[in-house]
């Protein structure tokens, strides 16, 4: 055997061996898939337990690291590396919910905080797992980027929900409704001109629950996508509602 996990660490995405890809709901995965809990875990019971001034400075850690793991090694490299191709653009539902993070991890707003809870939450979580850079190998740069970044985004959620500085409002989502038609719209002419499948608008990601579901809706693919989008933000907000009601109201400041 010629080919090594660790030889291709700092291979390109799709340019390792097929032999070497790690797969969904292998060993491999669900390895990964512990480790990050533990380690999301870990952040968000740290931050719960930090004082005002030390919250503060872990929002703002996690806030650099997602856009240096984007921008940087992301972007950069690819670029740096005569790489870079279309679908490489932050133009996905995870890279606007980074920018999201960074903008709140410097100054926490409603418009921010809504989208990392309404997109912030289930996105990332879908994306580890069900990547759809499972063709590459788990011993990889580019492999745990992606794990990380989402990790990471999937817990500054849970940082500021968990530890109550702030509550979801329905009221609030027509501001992450325009956030997604701008970059939506974008993503749609981007789509059409290059080719790319930014926000799965073309082709649900293989392997994911997206697949099964654009191979059921067909042609009604987006408007049944919308429909699935609107009942998770129902399901996800009627919680919210009734605590709302019981006499606390929500928060958007940070502590």
């Amino acid at each position: 055997m010629t080919d090594h996990w660790f030889d291709n660490f700092f291979t390109a995405p799709n340019a390792a061996p097929a032999s070497l890809a790690f797969g969904q709901f292998t060993l491999a995965h669900l390895v990964t898939l512990a480790v990050l809990a533990v380690g999301v875990a870990a952040l968000v019971w740290a931050y719960v337990k930090a004082d005002t001034t030390r919250r503060r400075t872990m929002r703002l850690v996690v806030g650099i690291s997602v856009l240096l793991l984007e921008l940087v090694l992301r972007q950069g490299i690819f670029l740096a590396l005569d790489m870079y191709t279309p679908d490489i653009l932050p133009l996905h539902a995870c890279a606007v919910v980074t920018f999201c993070v960074f903008i709140d991890s410097v100054k926490a707003n409603s418009w921010t905080r809504e989208f990392i809870y309404a997109v912030g939450t289930w996105g990332p979580l879908c994306a580890v797992i069900f990547p759809n850079w499972d063709q590459q190998p788990i011993f990889n740069l580019y492999t745990w980027q992606a794990f990380i970044i989402h990790a990471l985004l999937f817990a500054y959620a849970l940082m500021i929900i968990v530890s109550k500085e702030f509550r979801p409002s329905a009221k609030n989502l027509w501001k992450v409704v325009i956030i997604m038609a701008v970059f939506v719209t974008a993503s749609i002419i981007v789509n059409t001109r290059l080719g790319t499948n930014f926000w799965f608008l073309n082709t649900g990601a293989p392997g994911s629950p997206l697949q099964p579901i654009q191979d059921l809706a067909g042609p009604a693919y987006l408007p049944v996508l919308a429909v699935l989008v609107a009942i998770l933000w129902t399901i996800m907000y009627l919680p919210w509602r009734h605590r709302r009601g019981s006499g606390k109201r929500p928060s958007t400041s940070a502590s």
